[in-house]
């Protein structure tokens, strides 16, 4: 066995090896003119497949995607300076959310290195290292396998986060005669359990509170521990809120103590239940800001106990009051354990009048949420609101939603019943366009029969349109609904002003209009289903046909403008 291992290989040869060793199925890529030997090496074998695209953008977000649906590290290669410098926005994108991909490129001959040869960049390590836990450039064939080695198990250590290798292309083609790595000595458990005695005051503050406020964050989903997190909330009678700007959904919308909260403008006063004199958060960054507010969004009066697996987030920008270290799962675990333990006898009279409470607050907000519904429910263009509900209706219960489609976000996700079972993620504060398509592929390859469906903005849509031709070619199954309201509406309701001075700005920058973007007919040039709807009695049908396909189909819905009056 030790001589097989041994024997004479070329290092790409090695490469795809470690890589197989380490679950990677498929190879997400642009080998560009640099990438002979890598790809001719991938021809060469049927272990793991190669998925090719026209942008390096969507090369990086079908990893990104990929590796979010499966729970393990995936793998992106591109090519010198232009495809590292292409894909930066993406491992962007991966790097905020924590997304553990491993991202090699080819870069020059190290025969022709400093001579500014063609392709040639000073230093692709100093312009990926802000975006990954790991950039390193690998000097000598023979350290190719244990640096690719390394890069996985960096990627997939908690916080989880992409690595970005710079391969010279003339080393991929040397021999070499090295024992590989062995990828299961190379595997780190993903536990971190916190203090005991933290983590019995944690409950102690939850029994004690009257008002108390879960902030779920998107560590929950990625720890599996969406269960643990609904027993503690239905322990507590305290309503959960997602945190501003997450990626992954970590509480069932559908659950009596699901609350939704604006991202753009954070509040976390509920209806009927006020603002919280606890905010309890797990699994979350704490938060994100949008832009500048004039008022914080966590008041300086409210306690707070923050639980993270990353320190650098605890206290990072709001006080706290009782901060652990710890990864979601383990800590809800011993949190539903220890709190009936310390929760005062008189803490069930308390949880009866929270239980009444959320109750009402629920039915308010429902009240709430059907009034913006109903306002515009049969105009043109097309309730936001409207598409969302048809889609709900006709879109499996288990299907998976990925979104970039940024000012439907708070539409999609009050009005799509998210079960257990029916999963959502999107990119969650990056602000890097054209990731969703690329994405949601991604993801479908990694689902395995389960439907995906991508809801894109118009304007996201255009950055990462040569997804549409990986979509064709592969015959993905992946349904996208474009929420097309013609504009860049995240950048619209930035205007401020009298309304001439709006229109004119909006007009020189952000209408996407005189030419309109007809996504229907650029899917159907990819020979990919393609329908348009601008009526919102077309929706249901049109979203029937294309849920029927058998391959990729896209939806095109005319949508008004969802402005904003913060």
């Amino acid at each position: 066995m030790a001589e097989l291992l041994t024997r004479e290989r070329t290092a790409a040869q090695v490469y795809l090896e470690v890589a197989a060793a380490h679950g990677v199925e498929y190879v997400f890529g642009l080998p560009g003119t640099s990438g002979q030997e890598f790809i001719g090496t991938i021809a060469d074998q049927e272990r793991i497949r190669f998925i090719l695209a026209l942008h390096e953008t969507c090369v990086v977000s079908m990893a990104d995607g990929y590796a979010r649906v499966s729970g393990k590290p995936s793998l992106a290669q591109v090519s010198t300076l232009p495809g590292t410098a292409n894909a930066v926005g993406a491992l962007y994108d991966a790097f905020r959310d924590r997304s553990p991909v491993v991202v090699t490129s080819t870069h020059v001959d190290t025969r022709i290195a400093d001579r500014d040869s063609h392709t040639e960049g000073r230093d692709l390590i100093e312009m990926t290292k802000q975006f990954t836990k790991w950039s390193c450039e690998v000097h000598r064939a023979d350290r190719i396998p244990e640096i690719l080695n390394r890069a996985f198990k960096v990627a997939s250590t908690p916080p989880t986060g992409p690595v970005y290798l710079s391969l010279p292309s003339n080393l991929l083609g040397e021999s070499i005669t090295i024992q590989n790595p062995d990828a299961n000595r190379s595997h780190i458990v993903p536990r971190l359990a916190g203090d005991p005695d933290a983590l019995k005051d944690a409950a102690r503050l939850l029994a004690e509170a009257r008002r108390p406020l879960i902030i779920a964050g998107s560590g929950i989903v990625k720890a599996g521990a969406t269960e643990e997190l609904v027993k503690l909330a239905e322990m507590v009678a305290a309503p959960v809120v997602m945190e501003p700007r997450y990626s992954f959904l970590s509480f069932p919308t559908t659950h009596p103590y699901s609350f939704q909260i604006p991202e753009r403008q954070v509040s976390f006063n509920l209806p009927v239940w006020g603002d919280p004199d606890l905010i309890f958060a797990v699994g979350c960054r704490l938060i994100r800001e949008y832009r500048y507010l004039s008022e914080p969004a966590i008041k300086p009066e409210t306690r707070c106990v923050h639980i993270e697996e990353d320190p650098w987030e605890i206290g990072k920008v709001f006080p706290i009051d009782l901060g652990i270290v710890a990864d979601p799962k383990s800590a809800l675990r011993s949190l539903v354990e220890i709190f009936p333990m310390v929760a005062e006898p008189a803490n069930g009279t308390r949880r009866a009048e929270r239980v009444e409470c959320l109750a009402k607050a629920k039915e308010t907000a429902k009240v709430e949420l059907e009034k913006r519904v109903q306002n515009g429910w049969d105009a043109t263009p097309i309730n936001a609101a409207r598409l969302a509900r048809t889609m709900d209706k006709l879109v499996e219960r288990d299907a998976l939603i990925v979104n970039e489609s940024p000012t439907s976000k708070d539409i999609i996700m009050s009005n799509f019943q998210f079960a257990p079972g029916r999963s959502y993620f999107s990119n969650s504060s990056g602000g890097y366009l054209g990731w969703g398509l690329g994405a949601a592929i991604g993801a479908t390859l990694a689902s395995r029969g389960r439907r995906v469906v991508a809801c894109l903005g118009d304007g996201s849509s255009m950055f990462g349109l040569q997804g549409l031709w990986t979509l064709a070619k592969y015959r993905v199954p992946l349904l996208v609904v474009v929420f097309n309201n013609r504009a860049y509406m995240a950048v619209k309701n930035q205007f401020r002003g009298s309304e001439d001075r709006i229109r004119v700005a909006a007009e020189l920058g952000a209408e996407l209009v005189g030419p309109e973007l007809n996504f229907a007919r650029l899917a159907q040039s990819f020979g990919i289903f393609g329908q348009r709807v601008e009526q919102p009695e077309q929706i249901e049908a049109a979203l029937k046909r294309a849920l029927e396909q058998s391959g990729p189909a896209l939806v095109d819905v005319v949508i008004s403008q969802n402005t904003r009056k913060d």
